[in-house]
């Protein structure tokens, strides 16, 4: 991700003030939505991997104990 502080220099000067400011929003906007897909793309994979758990866990408890009833 970029920091808008980055690309303040090569902008300072051919920007005013609210069109650099309007092009710093934007980029750090740019920025958040890339995080975010981000996150969401770790924790899709999160949450797969903790139903992978889940389904491990379960066979194991019925491999160690299979006769007690499963509590669904």
């Amino acid at each position: 991700m970029k920091c808008f502080f980055d690309n303040h220099d090569k902008h300072n000067g051919s920007f005013s003030e609210q069109e650099f400011t309007e092009e710093q929003f934007f980029e750090q906007f740019a920025a958040l939505e890339e995080g975010l897909a981000l996150l969401q793309i770790h924790m899709r994979g999160m949450s797969e991997n903790a139903k992978l758990f889940g389904n491990v866990a379960r066979h194991m408890r019925r491999s160690i104990c299979p006769t007690t009833p499963s509590p669904r």
